[in-house]
């Protein structure tokens, strides 16, 4: 029952972070989301959009709503307290039980959204009692009476009329959700009685001490003890592996949206000790005893960038650009790179499916995802021995899409990469896709290889595996969809232009003030003539008043108040023949769907120093066709 209430409150979490990275505005593309989340959430009997203000903007499910739109929840205490907890901690809340103005009593959920680390609202969402066990239970009510009690007050009750049944077969435990307790309460029908040979329900939602009580009674029905007490230890062990999972994936989700956060500003950070260290440099003379200094800032800060592109690469905020490709082929051109960095005494064999199947991914991360398995797993032998890489086209069935939630049952390619190291106990698997998270000694790795395959993989919308046991190796398979499109040529690489130098006109746009100069200086150096905007906003009204020409817009994808595409749909419709370079640390914008770059989207990633952003200008500016 725990797993239940847990997946129901991860269900608005998720529809939290389908929202995360817009600017809400109480659409109707957002109310066709949270009513189709109410249609298949049993229980939830509304979801309402709160602003930051605390105020209602709009509901899903007039009938049971908990506040009119407009309605300032502030006002009270009953919603304030919750609303200023998720503000501050950013955390989920949940509320004691209470009436609810639709009627009945029940409890509400507040999760707090946001956007580029700015609290942009919360969902609120409406659950009643009686729905909600009723969803949850509604299977074991087949056989079982069932009440729940908040302290000795019964929030829910199936039960039948016979007190000495209830009295002689009732069993209790007690169910944590959040910071709740409650009672559960459970005892046999009459025909479940009657019926010696009936199979036992779903009934392990109740925890442990329930299931005392009914393999007891499993014990009373004679010759059918032993099947019916398989039957709820199978389904004990079910929903422990359920919950784990859950558990797992809300962790990973967690440390994914922090590292992201984190990695984002350190950028913004980067670029600006990068490009002052650059321009110091230049502006030195050969002789300037400072020179040495500012190179090692300079090559800090690069091996610093480095970091923060593994960190997003975990969190999935990477810019991918992925083609069809044949993942043989791209294990054997990576393979004759390996040798020289295995060392002798590591023998690489490779064990390719000759029918393997296509996949869509990221070339160059790819590659990254093969190598640190590689390296991983050269680690893991240091006196040497046997590592296989092996491909081999699979179906991952329902069972799987239970186990690994981020993908659907269907046909994948499998990469595998297996060593006869050391091997990992059950505690250091739990660990090991984590950031910073190491079994070598200190300063003998970052922590972050196998956090990128991670990141990447799922991105890519595949899953990893991991088979080890202390002693007996590691395998680490990961799974990607099998695609029917046929293999995509690869690009030449576009020549670079003869000179960087140039004297068009160049909006830039930036909310971050330190980015934003440093983003001028690189340009104005290169002959460019630059006007800037701190926001969206600013930039539709110099965009207005500017008599001269612009060229070129240099835009930040995610801004307070509106989005980059957003801004250019604006800003295109007043000057006609604009030209348009996006530039973040990493974008959740549409137009760059969920971290993937779209076609005709011409993008640059923070940090950049000057030479990469005016080579980068050159390419948009020379393209005929306007973004």
């Amino acid at each position: 029952m725990e797993s239940e209430l847990n997946a129901r409150i991860l269900l608005l979490n998720r529809l939290a972070g389908r929202w995360q990275a817009r600017v809400l505005s109480g659409d109707q593309d957002n109310e066709s989301d949270a009513e189709l989340l109410i249609s298949g959430n049993g229980g939830c009997q509304a979801i309402e959009w709160v602003d930051p203000t605390f105020h209602v903007r709009w509901v899903a499910s007039e009938r049971w709503n908990e506040a009119d739109v407009g309605t300032d929840l502030g006002a009270d205490a009953r919603w304030r307290v919750p609303l200023q907890h998720a503000k501050e901690s950013g955390r989920v809340m949940v509320t004691r039980p209470m009436d609810l103005q639709g009627g009945g009593r029940g409890l509400l959920v507040f999760v707090p959204v946001f956007a580029e680390n700015k609290l942009v609202g919360f969902l609120l969402g409406v659950f009643r009692y009686q729905e909600l066990f009723y969803s949850i239970l509604q299977d074991v009510g087949q056989n079982y009476w069932v009440a729940v009690y908040d302290g000795d007050e019964e929030i829910y009750g199936r039960s039948g009329s016979d007190p000495r049944r209830a009295e002689v077969w009732a069993e209790e435990t007690d169910i944590e959700f959040r910071e709740l307790t409650w009672r559960a309460r459970v005892w046999p029908r009459p025909e479940t009685l009657a019926n010696a040979r009936s199979s036992l329900p779903n009934v392990a939602f109740l925890g442990g001490i329930l299931m005392a009580g009914l393999l007891a009674f499993a014990v009373y029905m004679g010759e059918t003890a032993h099947v019916h007490a398989e039957v709820l230890k199978r389904e004990i062990a079910g929903r422990m592996q359920a919950e784990e999972v859950l558990r797992q994936v809300q962790k990973m989700e967690a440390v994914g949206r922090l590292a992201g956060g984190v990695a984002h500003d350190f950028n913004n950070l980067l670029m600006v000790i990068r490009g002052h260290a650059a321009l110091s440099l230049s502006y030195s003379g050969p002789d300037n005893p400072l020179r040495q200094e500012l190179n090692e800032i300079l090559k800090a800060a690069i091996k610093a960038s480095s970091l923060t592109r593994q960190l997003l690469a975990f969190s999935r905020k990477q810019v991918l650009q992925p083609r069809v490709l044949d993942l043989n082929s791209l294990v054997t051109q990576t393979a004759e790179l390996l040798p020289a960095a295995l060392g002798e005494d590591i023998n690489l064999f490779l064990d390719l499916d000759s029918n393997l199947g296509h996949v869509k991914a990221d070339v160059a991360q790819m590659e990254q995802v093969i190598m640190n398995l590689v390296f991983n797993a050269r680690d893991a032998m240091p006196a040497g021995g046997k590592l296989t890489i092996q491909t081999v086209n699979s179906y991952l069935d329902e069972n799987w899409a239970r186990r690994y939630p981020e993908i659907r049952a269907g046909p994948y390619v499998m990469l595998a990469v297996h060593d006869r190291g050391h091997g990992m106990d059950e505690e250091t698997q739990l660990h090991i896709f984590e950031p910073f998270f190491t079994t070598k000694e200190r300063n003998t790795g970052t922590g972050l290889g196998l956090a990128t395959v991670y990141g990447t993989v799922i991105q890519s919308g595949g899953c990893v595996s991991v088979l080890s046991k202390p002693g007996e190796g590691t395998t680490i398979q990961i799974y990607l969809p099998r695609v029917e499109e046929t293999i995509e040529v690869a690009e030449k690489p576009k020549a670079l232009p003869g000179s960087l130098q140039g004297n068009e006109t160049i909006l830039v746009v930036e909310d971050d003030d330190a980015v934003r100069r440093m983003t001028r200086m690189f340009l104005e150096i290169n002959g460019y003539i630059v006007v800037e905007a701190r926001n969206a906003a600013d930039a539709i009204q110099l965009m207005e008043c500017h008599k001269g020409s612009i060229e070129m817009v240099l835009t930040d994808v995610v801004m307070p108040g509106m989005k980059g595409g957003e801004l250019i749909e604006r800003l295109v419709k007043l000057r006609a023949g604009l030209k348009v370079l996006y530039m973040s640390a990493y974008t959740e914008d549409a137009a760059i769907n969920s971290g993937i770059l779209g076609p005709g989207s011409a993008f640059i990633e923070k940090p950049f120093n000057a030479d990469e952003l005016t080579c980068k200008v050159r390419e948009v500016l020379g393209r005929s066709i306007v973004v």
